[in-house]
C-alpha cells in the first residue's frame, strides 16, 4: 500500500525524497529543512541521503533543536507549506 506526501504529492515508497520546502512554524518563523543524513533510504519515508523527508517523516530533524520534528516542543508545524 503506497502513501501519497501531502507536500510534494509523490509517493513515499517510491520517490527519492521531498521537494526543498522551508519549515514554517507556529509562530511565523521560517527554517530551511534539513536533509536526510541516514545511509541508504529512511526507514520511514524512503528518501534517499541528501534529499529532503516527506510530511510527517518521524525521521526528520528540526532545524531549531536538532531533535525529532514530530516530537520536539519548537512549535508545530502546519500540515502545507508555501
Amino acid at each position: 500500500m503506497s502513501a501519497i506526501c501531502k507536500r510534494c504529492g509523490q509517493d513515499m515508497s517510491t520517490a527519492d525524497g521531498c521537494v526543498d520546502a522551508p519549515i514554517e512554524f507556529s509562530d511565523g518563523v521560517e527554517m530551511a529543512a534539513v536533509p536526510s543524513d541516514r545511509p541508504g533510504r529512511c526507514e520511514d519515508c524512503a528518501a534517499l541521503p541528501g534529499r529532503h523527508h516527506h510530511l510527517h517523516c518521524d525521521q526528520e530533524v528540526c532545524p531549531r533543536c536538532g531533535g525529532q520534528l514530530l516530537g520536539c516542543s519548537c512549535g508545530e508545524p502546519p500540515e502545507t507549506l508555501h
